[in-house]
């Protein structure tokens, strides 16, 4: 059996947030330009269509409908570009590097122009807190290569534990991938309740949270919380979950964020980081399941018929 040549890689390489905060702040508002390219297709419930996925290399939009064919943009994270395709044969790069968020989303309508796609998006980003429209954000961000290649193979390591721990889930899920918006890799679950959004909600929170859920994920960090973290929540918050015990060790309930959290460096530092991380998934999605009244017969047995 051939070995891939990057196979020494650490699936769970360190990461840290104050490092890393540039170059997350040029992917994050580049990645909201690319994903609000999503918002041209068909709504989807609960933003489900809005999703970008993981690749071998890095990350993608998918097919995007357009005019009787589609396109594709990716991000790849081993040579550092951005790359267009089309139905029609067409094929456009750019090359990430240090650069303002204007000039990114300068560039990104450029390639899409050359690729011959039509398309308009809206220029303030989403779910940030003080936002500068893409085309007035013109202060230079760095791009630190190597840190962004290490966001994505994290990335790429937490979506293959969601998708052992989601095997076992029989209701309604949504696609695991890269929310543009809060920045975040996420799964989701549904029990095929409706409920009410939270009070005061936008229209995307009016659209994301009308319906029971459990959801789990994992951030690089922000100001707020300065360190990478995985996550998991369940809406409505039931009572007494704050109490529950969960694994492994080293997780815990977080009042302020309404969250159990599982901080990234402790999972490192596990002998077993992807079968900590599945308890982590299994026994937080147990404790909401439990105290909100889930079947139980929504988590099967995730063996294949």
């Amino acid at each position: 059996m051939s070995v891939p040549s990057d196979s020494h890689l650490d699936p769970w390489p360190a990461l840290s947030y104050p490092d890393f905060a540039g170059t997350q702040y040029l992917l994050h508002m580049g990645l909201q330009a690319v994903g609000k390219l999503k918002l041209k297709a068909p709504f989807q419930p609960q933003w489900s269509a809005i999703v970008i996925a993981m690749s071998a290399r890095g990350l993608t939009t998918g097919p995007i409908d357009h005019v009787g064919g589609a396109y594709e943009i990716n991000i790849d994270l081993i040579s550092h570009e951005l790359i267009g395709v089309t139905s029609w044969g067409r094929v456009e790069r750019f090359k990430l590097a240090s650069m303002s968020v204007a000039e990114f989303v300068q560039r990104l309508f450029d390639l899409l122009q050359k690729l011959g796609v039509d398309v308009s998006i809206n220029l303030m980003p989403q779910e940030v807190a003080n936002p500068i429209a893409f085309d007035q954000d013109k202060e230079r961000r760095p791009y630190e290569p190597a840190l962004a290649h290490d966001w994505w193979r994290i990335m790429l390591s937490t979506q293959r534990v969601m998708q052992v721990f989601r095997g076992a889930f029989e209701g309604k899920t949504q696609p695991i991938g890269l929310m543009w918006g809060t920045l975040d890799i996420r799964d989701v679950m549904y029990n095929g309740k409706p409920v009410a959004p939270p009070p005061k909600s936008d229209y995307i929170r009016r659209n994301a949270m009308n319906a029971e859920l459990i959801e789990m994920g994992w951030w690089a960090g922000s100001a707020a919380y300065p360190k990478p973290a995985f996550y998991s929540f369940t809406y409505p918050q039931p009572a007494g979950i704050e109490d529950a015990h969960i694994s492994p060790a080293s997780a815990r309930w977080d009042s302020a964020m309404g969250e159990f959290i599982l901080d990234y460096d402790d999972l490192r530092q596990s002998k077993d980081p992807d079968g900590d991380l599945l308890s982590f998934f299994r026994t937080a999605y147990n404790a909401g399941a439990e105290r909100a009244g889930w079947d139980s017969k929504l988590m099967g047995s995730g063996k294949p018929v």
